[in-house]
């Protein structure tokens, strides 16, 4: 008999492929995970999510009360409306206190710039999205 048939095969492992929507996840993640770690330093030890708002709609949807100039120092989100963007995207909540919206802080801004802020990154052609940071953590609010 031939010499050969008696070796033990070796099984060489398949090299794992990813995907494009597979490497795009990830991407997020870490941008995500960045995000976090950077309002971390900047909030201290809050719970903060990162809620993604996909432009899907005409309007943003979303009515908020707060500001500098008002009892409530940070917006708050006070209703979502059916049918807007951030009613399809299902991320935000009333009560959810929004830090920064794009990377841009509402912290120390008054209720109009706050609105301002808000209106003026969901109307920017150049994204799909609005990245928002928010919480709810009565400490920071």
């Amino acid at each position: 008999m031939d010499g050969c048939l008696d070796i033990t095969p070796i099984k060489i492992p398949r090299p794992s492929y990813l995907s494009f929507v597979d490497l795009a996840i990830i991407e997020a993640k870490e941008k995500e995970e960045t995000l976090l770690a950077s309002a971390k330093k900047k909030y201290g030890d809050i719970s903060m999510n990162i809620v993604i708002i996909y432009k899907t709609k005409p309007t943003l949807g979303v009515a908020i009360e707060g500001g500098l100039n008002t009892r409530q120092p940070i917006p708050k989100v006070i209703s979502i409306q059916h049918g807007g963007s951030a009613f399809e995207s299902g991320g935000l909540k009333c009560g959810h206190t929004i830090l920064e919206v794009n990377d841009q802080t509402l912290c120390g801004v008054d209720h109009r710039e706050a609105v301002r802020i808000i209106a003026d990154a969901f109307q920017d052609p150049s994204t799909n999205c609005l990245n928002l940071l928010v919480t709810m953590d009565s400490k920071k609010t």
